[in-house]
């Protein structure tokens, strides 16, 4: 949002374009560091609490936004909405994995890609108009008063997604009253008791046994009555699982092809969005445009359009698709089937991102660049929709991680891109630079046909590893 109204903070803060764009580097370091450190607490302490904390720090720094002086506060103040801005793009992947179905993960995340874009480039918008009308400044305290009532709204009504499963059961004793394991196949684990032990029963005979054995009855078992209000609100779910381990596990999640493939895409995405929006407020504030905060701001629609477009193709499309797919490979559902509708948005984000340059470098009609962003926002937006879907699909038990790791590789990009954002035009040109650029993520994006191809193989055979994190969290069988 701060890119809109660069114009006036120049001037008012006695600044450079150079340490504004630091300050744009400084929000990535922020949004690459933040899900690391503090998505782990949360996979041990509940969603709620995170939500609620990071909603607050924004609100507070809003408001010291509206009230900083130096560029050192711009660059402070831009890493702490970077650091708590992360945890809502992770724990939001995390929500959508707990509340909704295979078939309905598409539409969700189209949704939840929506209301992103929305604060990308509508937010921008409205700011720039706001700018304009009463200053820079005014903007800071709206958002400032915009997120406080978030956070309020947040403790009053947004209760714990966080699943956590009760088992009453215990497990079958030997003859000699010692507990046994039983392994998927319905045989004894050898690891229970010495083998001379071992009572002589065959498969079938001991499952036999087992059955024989008094079990709870399920009928007799009344459902459990619905959490209170309070309950339901508490602020601290917590679990047992080390948070050593919930540390580590995402890293290691860098070994499953899918989650780095959708990490690449939105770190594609995300590098060239970064690329526009500061790019934006240095061609259209200067001839032949000369915009002033409120036209600069306007400019960021065509990419909302296309964005809305594009999570629509991702998300609604590609939920019929999947389900058509399947009722036709016999009622199985494989998640590559997500794919099977990206190489056109993949097309779509360079072919964008080449026609933006070209217009605004040769000073065209200001709806050509307009028409530029929109179809590189329809691309960027379906390609990330399918992309974080399918790691929802595959990895459901494991989603903060994927995410958490996908969310450091996706900016970690977008730290260096606006350092060199005034040399790269000085020295390149729009149209070249924006040409190169729209060529090579096109080209990153079409790794989904590959993809596609040996993916399922590729899946089927990182499944081990897969199921052994899984194990080491608690998740017995795969589940």
């Amino acid at each position: 949002m701060q890119v809109v109204f660069w114009q006036q903070i120049i001037i008012d803060l006695d600044v450079t374009y150079d340490q504004l764009n630091a300050g744009v580097a400084a929000n990535s370091a922020g949004l690459a560091a933040g899900c690391v450190l503090f998505i782990p607490l949360t996979r041990k302490y509940g969603c709620r609490s995170t939500y609620i904390l990071s909603t607050a720090v924004m609100a507070g720094v809003a408001w010291w936004s509206s009230r900083m002086t130096t560029a050192t506060e711009i660059y402070i103040t831009n890493f702490l909405f970077g650091l708590v801005g992360s945890l809502n793009e992770t724990i939001s992947e995390i929500t959508i994995a707990d509340l909704f179905f295979t078939h309905q993960r598409g539409t969700a995340n189209g949704l939840y890609i929506v209301a992103v874009v929305f604060g990308n480039f509508v937010c921008p918008t409205i700011a720039g108009v706001q700018a304009a009308a009463l200053g820079w400044r005014w903007t800071y305290y709206t958002v400032g008063i915009c997120l406080t009532v978030l956070f309020l709204l947040f403790c009053l009504f947004f209760e714990e997604t966080k699943y956590v499963p009760i088992c009453n059961a215990e497990p079958p004793d030997d003859a000699l009253g010692r507990p046994i394991e039983i392994d998927d196949d319905g045989a004894v684990n050898p690891s229970t008791f010495p083998a001379k032990d071992v009572p002589p029963h065959s498969k079938l005979d001991f499952a036999h046994d087992i059955q024989g054995q008094d079990q709870p009855s399920l009928e007799s078992q009344s459902p459990k009555a619905k959490k209170s209000y309070m309950e339901r609100l508490r602020f601290i779910t917590n679990t047992d699982e080390p948070l050593r381990r919930n540390y580590i596990t995402p890293f290691k999640m860098a070994r499953f092809p899918h989650v780095l493939f959708t990490a690449v895409q939105v770190a594609n995405a995300l590098a060239f969005i970064v690329l526009l929006t500061s790019t934006n407020s240095m061609v259209f504030s200067a001839a032949p445009y000369n915009f002033d905060t409120s036209g600069v701001g306007l400019m960021l629609m065509g990419p909302f359009v296309g964005n809305i477009l594009g999570s629509l193709y991702g998300g609604l499309l590609g939920d019929w698709v999947v389900v058509r797919l399947a009722k036709r490979n016999g009622g199985i559902f494989e998640p590559e089937m997500r794919l099977y509708i990206l190489p056109f948005p993949a097309i779509c984000q360079g072919a964008g991102l080449a026609l933006y340059g070209v217009a605004a470098d040769r000073g065209w009609h200001w709806i050509y660049p307009s028409i530029g962003g929109a179809i590189f926002g329809f691309g960027a937006a379906a390609m990330m929709d399918v992309s974080c879907t399918i790691v929802i699909d595959i990895y459901q038990n494991l989603t903060a991680e994927a995410f958490i790791l996908i969310t450091f590789i996706r900016n970690v990009p977008a730290i260096g891109a606006p350092f060199g954002v005034v040399s790269w035009i000085q020295s390149a040109g729009l149209t070249k630079l924006y040409v190169i650029g729209g060529c090579v993520s096109s080209a990153v994006c079409l790794l989904c046909v590959p993809l596609t191809y040996w993916g399922r193989r590729i899946r089927k055979a990182s499944w081990g590893p897969y199921e052994s994190i899984l194990q080491q969290h608690g998740f017995v069988g795969g589940q």
